[in-house]
């Protein structure tokens, strides 16, 4: 009797597990997935960082996130939902040609200083990827990337700064 109990219990609890799996409270990332989107498009990446980038934080802080198998499950579903709608809210590299320079520029200070620094990836996500934790070198890799590329479009920035704007008349 105690099994029968058990068993109806186990299928109750699978069965609103996938009943509430419908339900995304922080809107459902994965109708925003793009796998073939380009990573940093419109930067100056070497291939090898845009790699890096793509395996290590890819899953979080693009629109190119590969959902495992458990991730169609709630309450599951949920706290994966939620952390990646976060992550994109502070960094989307799959919208890196839609942002601005000063935008450009913010998000490679707080990238530098959070991989300079061995903040990301965050442990509770490691403890479940541990392919996704990021070596020394590799923290140094992006820490020097993100500090060239930010130079650059600053000096780009202040190279536009001094040209006078042109009027739609006027031929280059």
């Amino acid at each position: 009797m105690n099994l029968a109990r058990l068993q109806f219990g186990a299928g109750c609890l699978f069965a609103a597990c996938i009943a509430f799996s419908t339900i995304h409270p922080w809107g459902n990332p994965r109708s925003k997935t793009h796998p073939d989107s380009t990573l940093l498009e419109g930067s100056s990446v070497p291939e090898s960082i845009r790699t890096l980038l793509g395996a290590k934080c890819g899953d979080c802080h693009s629109q190119s996130t590969h959902y495992p198998l458990y991730a169609h499950l709630a309450p599951v579903s949920w706290m994966m939902e939620h952390d990646i709608h976060e992550a994109r809210s502070h960094l989307d590299m799959s919208r890196w040609q839609s942002m601005n320079n000063e935008s450009r520029i913010s998000v490679l200070t707080r990238m530098a200083s959070v991989a300079h620094a061995g903040q990301m990836p965050p442990r509770a996500y490691v403890m479940l990827h541990p392919g996704a934790r990021l070596s020394p070198q590799e923290q140094q890799q992006i820490y020097e990337w993100a500090r060239s590329e930010r130079k650059r479009l600053r000096e780009e920035r202040t190279r536009f700064a001094g040209q006078p704007e042109r009027s739609g008349t006027e031929k280059p």
